[in-house]
């Protein structure tokens, strides 16, 4: 394109003429270099197609060129003190350039992205960052080949977590991939973070991870005193299949499974079947409001989703979670979202 063209000469006129510039020089030229701003008239009269291509064809080019500059500099000038925040301007400028379609620069995106990555020397938090970027990149290109999803995410988290064991991503992506798997990968996860070297913010939700699986098998241990007073320990449970119900009014999908626990509830709570609510709300109006408009009749727990003492024990962070405990007393199951109705069939007639 025309307007592509010339900017190339501009570009190489100003490589040309930049040799001779002084450092201080060449960090005003990048401290004062702007982007293309949209042409006036698109606030009246909006863009064609065509127009939107060009504008991005000259964002992409322009983005080009002050990854160049920046090149230049930290190469001309690499003991200078603005070298290493130049080299960062480098790598945002040349990913500005590959969004807007510059696909020529993309494996120098890509090389220096790298680079900076494997430099314990720059700073961590833009290391993390670009690592972050450029996991996102994989799983993107590992979803698109047709890789199973859950295997891609485990393999990404585990190598996050090694890298940057004091950073949040890594062992998000390992809780995701913990909840929709069997007891055993869930334990081998929780393990792992647990044992990262990390802080106890994050380490903890491994240890969390942890004490969910120990308490299989063990006597249900929730006790509280319900919003509406009434109490709740395994006095009040004795003799009663648990179902017990963690949940939100702002988590869709816990909101969906309402009808279904009425349900259950009208079936058999005369049979000896009781639900227990865990509710992370942050607000006491709106749960009680949600409560007596859906005609919700079982106890529920309350005490913000920040103080929530049961989300810190059990690393609690992706909702609805059911489980289930027999009459014993002992819990049974904690993937309890799952065959629901048949396992509180089976439960009852035990």
């Amino acid at each position: 394109m025309a307007i592509v063209a010339a900017l190339f000469c501009f570009v190489r006129s100003v490589h040309a003429d930049g040799t001779n510039l002084t450092a201080a020089q060449a960090w005003s030229a990048l401290t004062n270099f702007s982007m293309p701003t949209p042409p006036m008239e698109w606030q009246t009269n909006p863009p064609t197609e065509a127009g939107l291509a060009k504008f991005d064809d000259l964002q992409a080019a322009q983005a080009g060129v002050l990854a160049d500059r920046a090149r230049d500099f930290y190469t001309r000038f690499s003991g200078d003190t603005n070298a290493e925040s130049v080299r960062i301007l480098e790598i945002q400028a040349l990913k500005m350039a590959t969004h807007f379609g510059a696909t020529n620069r993309l494996a120098d995106f890509e090389a220096r992205e790298v680079a900076l990555i494997a430099d314990t020397n720059a700073p961590e938090e833009l290391r993390y960052e670009l690592r972050i970027d450029q996991i996102g990149r994989e799983l993107g290109a590992a979803s698109a080949s047709g890789v199973d999803a859950d295997a891609a995410m485990e393999k990404a988290g585990r190598e996050l977590v090694k890298e940057f064991p004091y950073g949040s991503t890594g062992y998000d992506m390992l809780q995701g991939v913990a909840e929709n798997a069997d007891l055993l990968k869930m334990r081998d996860l929780g393990k792992f973070m647990a044992d990262s070297g990390g802080p106890p913010e994050l380490t903890d939700l491994g240890k969390g991870l942890q004490r969910r699986i120990d308490a299989i098998g063990k006597p249900l241990a929730f006790e509280f005193t319900a919003m509406d007073g009434r109490t709740v320990n395994p006095t009040t449970l004795s003799n009663q299949v648990v179902l017990v119900d963690i949940w939100a009014t702002w988590c869709p999908l816990c909101v969906g499974e309402m009808p279904k626990l009425k349900k259950l509830y009208a079936l058999y709570h005369t049979h000896g079947l009781e639900i227990v609510g865990i509710n992370f709300d942050d607000d006491t109006n709106v749960v009680q409001r949600f409560v007596q408009q859906q005609e919700i009749p079982w106890p529920q727990y309350f005490s913000g989703r920040t103080n929530n003492k049961y989300a810190r024990l059990y690393s609690l962070n992706f909702f609805p979670y059911i489980w289930l405990a027999d009459r014993k007393g002992i819990l049974r199951d904690i993937h309890g979202t799952t065959d629901l109705e048949a396992k509180v069939a089976k439960l009852m007639a035990e």
